[in-house]
C-alpha cells in the first residue's frame, strides 16, 4: 500500500492567507482526483480538521496528532510519527519541514524575498526563514514551487539543479471569486459605509508590500481631483512587520478621511469589494507567484500590479505595469483606470483569458504525478 501524508495543519487555520490558501486548494483539489486501488492519503493536523476540509473521499483519512504546547509541533509530533508510522511519501505545502522525514519527501517553496529583501522582514522571522529553507533543500527529494521565476531564484541562491524542482503553480478559486451577488455586494458595502469609488488592496500591512507607497500614491492623485472628490482607498488585512510606522504614515496623510482601514476580512466580504472597487492595487516589492494578481481578474476588476518578474509572467497583458519605487508611475495608472475610456473593460477582458492558464485542478494533478513518481 502506498501512503500519501499530507501536512494539513496550514490548510486548518482559520485565518488563511497566501500560503494556507495555497495549502487548502490543493488538498481541496487532490480530494477530486480519484485515487489507485493501492494508494491512500493520510492529512496531519495538531487539531480536528473543520469545515470542508474535515470531509474526506474514499482512501482519505485524518490524523490528529496532539501536541500540548504552543510551538514545536512540525519538529517534534510530526517527527515522532515519521520516525514510528512514515509514510511512502510525506507533503508539506510549506517550506518548514520536520527534523525526521522519509526518504520520499516534498515541499514547496513559495517565494525567497527574505533573501533578497532581508530589511522587510524581522530577524526572527528571517532567522527561522533561512533555517527551514536550508533544510528543506537540504531534505527534500523534489521541491516544488509556485512559478518559474522562483524556480529560477531557487537554483541561483540554493543551487539546486532544475530536475529536482517541478512547477505547481497557483491559481485563483475563480468559483469563489464569481459567488457574490449584487445584494452580497451592496450590503458588504454598507456595512462598511463605502461607495464603489475606491481603490482596493488586500494583504498584510507591512514593509515588504509596500503599502507606505500607495498611500502617497493616493494622496497625490486626490490632490489632481478637486474639492468633493469621492474617490477612497480602502486597506485590507492584518498587520504584518513595519506596520507600526504604516500606521504613522496613515495617521499623517492629508487623505486621511479618505482612507478605510479595514482589517482582516471573511474571505466572502473580500471578494464583495474586490466585484466593486474601481482598481485593484498590489504595489509588492516582491512576490513568489501573485495571487492577488488572479483574484483580481477572476472577480472582473482592472488590476494595477508591480512590473516585477513573478507578476509580468503571472498577469501577462491583463494589467497595468507600475514600478514599485516611483509613486508617479501609480498616480499615472490610478488616472488611466479613471479617465481612459475603454480601459478597465480591456484588462478586465484580458484578464477573464489569462486566467485560463491557471487552475487549481492541474496544480493538484501535477503534485499527485509527484507523489507517485518518487514510489
Amino acid at each position: 500500500m502506498k501512503t500519501f501524508g499530507i501536512d494539513a495543519s496550514s490548510a486548518n487555520k482559520k485565518e488563511k492567507t497566501g500560503v494556507e490558501w495555497h495549502a487548502y486548494h490543493v488538498i481541496q483539489h487532490l480530494k477530486q482526483i480519484a485515487l489507485a486501488e493501492d494508494e491512500r492519503v493520510v492529512l496531519y493536523s495538531p487539531t480536528p480538521l473543520e469545515g470542508e476540509l474535515a470531509t474526506l473521499p474514499k482512501g482519505w483519512s485524518s490524523s490528529v496528532l496532539k501536541w500540548n504546547f504552543t510551538r514545536g509541533w512540525m519538529q517534534g509530533r510530526v517527527s515522532w510519527e515519521m520516525l514510528r508510522r512514515p509514510p511512502s511519501v510525506l507533503y508539506v505545502p510549506a517550506q518548514g519541514l520536520p527534523r525526521i522525514t522519509p526518504k520520499a519527501t516534498i515541499t514547496t517553496i513559495h517565494d525567497l524575498g527574505f533573501r533578497r529583501f532581508p530589511q522587510y522582514y524581522d530577524g526572527k522571522t528571517r532567522s527561522t526563514l533561512l533555517k527551514t529553507t536550508a533544510r528543506a533543500v537540504r531534505k527534500a527529494r523534489t521541491l516544488l514551487t509556485v512559478s518559474e521565476f522562483t524556480k529560477r531564484e531557487i537554483m541561483e541562491l540554493y543551487r539546486v539543479p532544475a530536475e529536482r524542482i517541478v512547477v505547481a503553480p497557483n491559481a485563483a478559486d475563480a468559483k469563489t471569486c464569481r459567488a457574490s451577488t449584487p445584494e452580497m455586494v451592496d450590503a458588504t458595502l454598507r456595512k462598511h459605509r463605502l461607495s464603489k469609488h475606491f481603490f482596493l488592496y488586500v494583504g498584510r500591512l507591512e514593509s515588504k508590500k509596500n503599502v507606505q507607497m500607495i498611500i502617497r500614491a493616493f494622496e497625490l492623485f486626490r490632490s489632481t481631483r478637486g474639492v468633493g472628490d469621492p474617490f477612497e482607498l480602502v486597506l485590507v488585512g492584518k498587520p504584518g512587520f513595519g506596520a507600526g510606522e504604516i500606521k504613522t504614515f496613515f495617521e499623517r496623510s492629508s487623505q486621511r478621511e479618505a482612507i478605510k482601514v479595514l482589517g482582516y476580512l471573511p474571505e466572502e466580504e473580500v471578494f464583495d469589494l474586490m466585484h466593486a472597487c474601481r482598481g485593484y492595487l498590489f504595489p509588492s516589492w516582491y512576490e513568489g507567484f501573485g495571487i492577488p494578481n488572479l483574484e483580481a481578474m477572476a472577480c472582473g476588476v482592472s488590476l494595477i500590479t508591480s512590473d516585477i518578474p513573478p507578476h509580468r509572467e503571472v498577469a501577462g497583458e491583463a494589467a497595468l505595469f507600475a514600478n514599485p519605487a516611483e509613486t508617479e508611475d501609480w498616480v499615472r495608472a490610478m488616472q488611466r483606470l479613471v479617465e481612459e475610456r475603454g480601459l478597465r473593460e480591456d484588462l478586465v477582458a484580458k484578464g477573464a483569458q489569462n486566467i485560463k492558464r491557471y487552475a487549481w485542478k492541474s496544480t493538484a494533478e501535477m503534485i499527485l504525478q509527484t507523489f507517485r513518481s518518487l514510489v
